[in-house]
């Protein structure tokens, strides 16, 4: 697959492509390092008293309910 068909797919077709991507990872077992610089950004976001964030769920809603109605 080239950037040139990615970028001919529609947004509900590149986001399928993105979740089986994903989800490629888990069925193979993969074994990735975390970077250090992602636990320090993690870290730093357990430890924030930013009351910005978005539950996952409510952000899959939102975005299935966008590409829905696109």
């Amino acid at each position: 697959m080239s950037k040139n068909d990615i970028a001919n797919m529609s947004v509900e077709e590149r986001v399928a492509l993105m979740e089986e991507l994903w989800a490629s990872f888990d069925r193979d077992d993969l074994e990735y390092p975390v970077p250090a610089w992602h636990e320090r950004v993690l870290e730093e976001r357990a430890n924030s008293k930013d009351e910005d964030f978005i539950p996952l769920a409510e952000v899959k809603k939102s975005l299935q309910s966008i590409l829905h109605d696109a």
